[in-house]
């Protein structure tokens, strides 16, 4: 089963003439949805262009992601696909504070307001 957090290869579309590539994407879709859907929300990562983060990115460090290097994850990109497209088994796992500030990075992103306590991981 796929986990909120878990990090993934999925099979991306690039265009209409490319074949899919599979790239790291982390799950932001909620468990329960994640067990009985046959669809995932993600976030593609990005391992370019790193010494800029904005506020709807989170920095994600090698250490922090079981990926090998650093990238960052840009709430911006937000994907819902087939489980279907997931290619593997789980890459990595961002721990719970890395998960907070995508909550936040997609708050931003969505125009939705922040409250005490539900942006916990």
């Amino acid at each position: 089963m796929f986990k909120r957090g878990g990090i993934y290869a999925v099979n991306l579309p690039h265009g209409e003439r490319r074949e899919p590539e599979a790239c790291p994407c982390l799950v932001v879709s909620n468990n329960i949805s994640n067990e009985y859907s046959p669809v995932v929300t993600i976030i593609p990562l990005s391992f370019t262009r790193l010494e800029k983060i904005y506020d709807f990115e989170t920095f994600l460090p090698a250490a922090g992601s079981g990926l090998g290097k650093d990238a960052k994850i840009s709430s911006h990109i937000l994907i819902t696909i087939d489980k279907a497209n997931v290619v593997g088994e789980r890459l990595g796992f961002i721990n719970k504070s890395l998960m907070c500030q995508v909550n936040k990075a997609l708050c931003l992103q969505l125009g939705i307001e922040e409250t005490p306590g539900h942006l916990k991981g």
